[in-house]
């Protein structure tokens, strides 16, 4: 469900936002990186140059494949293990919709990390229309004080109904001490495969989320992605 306002909230690390998604939260690390041009580098925008594979969902983003797993008849979710200890939550953990989420029931899930030094850019990974989008507060700590990782930090929720007709959930989460998030898209707008769909300061990861039998994944854990690669090839059988 769309939000408009968030109720500010506290963590004991930040203070949130009261109007967030409306003009995009800022936070102190945010204006700090603001400050000195440290966002300058996170945000370069140099000339891209890729073309789009059709039938295929391309990666959002310059990052490392973290995760890549099937989502469990009841939402379970096996995340990359930190320091040796597995990690276990589910999908209606990360999106707080239930009725979302059971879309996903047996799908895949996939996570993208974007290191400090790469671009901070994301691009729609396939063409379609943003049906919804939802804001969660959350915290913004390391990964390794949260059992369940950077999962559960603040994070902007995109539901896109693609062009293949099936909807694909698309997760932005805010770094540590940072959640410097921001979107570039309007609910119920169609979009092109590798149009702008927001950015990140500083740093974070995303999360993407299939249906069942849509997909098949090209990518593999730990490998390096750039913009516009090619992640996964859109089942025959969908495509008729």
């Amino acid at each position: 469900m769309s939000t408009n306002r968030v109720q500010a909230t506290r963590s004991r690390f930040l203070k949130r936002s009261s109007d967030y998604p409306k003009s995009g939260r800022v936070t102190p690390v945010e204006k700090v990186a603001d400050l000195f041009g440290v966002n300058k580098v996170f945000l370069r925008r140099p000339p891209l140059d890729f073309k789009p594979v059709e039938n295929h969902l391309m990666s959002p983003a310059q990052s490392k494949v973290e995760t890549l797993t099937t989502i469990g008849a009841n939402l379970d979710l096996e995340e990359k293990a930190i320091f040796g200890r597995q990690r276990h939550l589910s999908l209606n953990d990360i999106l707080k919709d239930s009725e979302l989420a059971s879309k996903f029931a047996g799908g895949s899930y996939a996570k993208f990390y974007l290191a400090p030094w790469d671009l901070h850019f994301l691009v729609f990974p396939a063409s379609g229309r943003v049906a919804d989008y939802s804001y969660k507060a959350g915290l913004a700590v390391p990964l390794l004080f949260m059992k369940s990782g950077d999962v559960l930090n603040e994070r902007l929720s995109v539901t896109i109904q693609t062009e293949w007709g099936f909807p694909i959930v698309f997760v932005m989460i805010g770094s540590w001490m940072v959640n410097g998030i921001h979107h570039a898209f309007h609910v119920g707008q169609e979009y092109s495969k590798g149009e702008d769909l927001g950015y990140f300061k500083v740093g974070s990861s995303v999360v993407m989320a299939c249906p069942p039998e849509t997909v098949e994944w090209l990518c593999r854990p730990g490998e390096k992605l750039q913009i516009g690669d090619p992640i996964a090839k859109v089942q025959p059988r969908i495509l008729g």
